[in-house]
């Protein structure tokens, strides 16, 4: 490989580690807000509670994390 060679491997070698560094960060909780907020606060007359608590069963029935603190509502 020359010199050209070299050079063309280095550019393609720092485009892909900035586009890895560019994707948004992973969702930590990745069941439970997508929950709060498109599944279960959308039912009118329901709470921030009784969701946090429905979805965090039903994330954790799944095998994934469900609600992170007592506290956490996703924004609600």
């Amino acid at each position: 490989m020359g010199v050209t060679g070299k050079v063309a491997s280095a550019v393609w070698l720092l485009l892909l580690v900035a586009a890895v560094d560019s994707l948004p960060p992973e969702d930590p909780w990745p069941c439970f807000c997508p929950c709060m907020k498109d599944q279960c606060m959308v039912i009118p007359g329901v709470t921030k509670e009784i969701c946090a608590g429905a979805c965090d069963r039903g994330c954790r029935n799944s095998g994934v994390p469900g609600q992170p603190n007592p506290n956490e509502f996703c924004g609600f």
